[in-house]
């Protein structure tokens, strides 16, 4: 049975506070940064996170470290975003040794956490604050980290002090927005379910699905709102084998949610 957007969260009741009193509901919110190499060659140089507990919104615990990347040089462009220099990881620890403090949460989340997930292959629930973005704020002009920040805008005062000299793409910045950014997204979203239990639950779902794109990125039809797409187009992109796999979800759950509300899509635009 194919699910929609309200299945996953439900429009919000009224009465639901945003955080009910709850025993303490921690997330692991996680960055890496790694060398900038192809996939095969790449290699961890930093992680950062702090733990998020939903019950309370407080965020604590923050850790970062360098990692030793056992040999990979760091791409020239990598370098350049991050700041993080070759010299800056001499006597740095390995990515085993690097990685053990990071262990043993029960949930981690991360931006886009099927990367980090990938390379720190730490066992626990993921939840990817990317996919979640999209659901929470579909009409933000892009979902990129630092974007969410400005544009929804996030708050960061609580975590103001901990982002002294550092600065966007370092592991502890990046995940200290992110753990700002998935309060925010549990404030807009954890009140549409029964408990936050239930939040999570619903949260790692959407984050192994794929993304559900609040506009398509390519195409005759980039940019435009999803509304006006036709359902030609939306057909279309269902039916080719080699589609995007977030765009081929998308066009297919809002044929699929048209189709429920019985609304008829935006006819096909007449060939010139």
């Amino acid at each position: 049975m194919t699910r929609t957007m309200s299945d996953l969260f439900p429009p919000r009741p009224e009465t639901l506070p945003l955080f009910a009193e709850t025993p303490p509901v921690l997330v692991r919110v996680i960055d890496v940064e790694t060398a900038g190499q192809r996939l095969a060659e790449d290699a961890v140089i930093e992680i950062g996170s702090a733990d998020l507990d939903l019950g309370s919104g407080m965020i604590s615990n923050p850790m970062q470290t360098l990692v030793d990347p056992a040999g990979v040089e760091i791409d020239p462009h990598a370098r350049r975003v991050h700041q993080i220099t070759d010299a800056m990881l001499v006597g740095a620890p390995s990515f085993a040794d690097a990685v053990q403090p990071f262990a043993g949460a029960p949930y981690y989340a991360a931006q886009r956490a099927e990367f980090d997930r990938s390379r720190l292959k730490l066992p626990g629930r993921w939840l990817c604050t990317y996919r979640l973005a999209l659901r929470a704020f579909p009409s933000v002009r892009a979902h990129g980290l630092q974007s969410l920040v400005k544009y929804v805008p996030l708050d960061l005062s609580d975590v103001r002090p901990l982002l002294a000299e550092l600065h966007p793409h370092r592991a502890l910045y990046d995940a200290l927005c992110t753990a700002v950014l998935l309060r925010e997204i549990a404030w807009v979203l954890a009140p549409r379910c029964t408990d936050l239990a239930d939040f999570l639950l619903r949260a790692e779902k959407v984050s192994a699905e794929p993304a559900l794109l609040a506009k398509f990125r390519f195409g005759r039809h980039k940019g435009v709102p999803l509304a006006e797409v036709p359902t030609d187009y939306l057909e279309w992109l269902v039916r080719e084998p080699d589609m995007d796999a977030d765009a081929a979800f998308t066009a297919r759950w809002h044929l699929d949610h048209l189709r429920l509300r019985g609304v008829r899509a935006a006819p096909a635009l007449p060939v010139q």
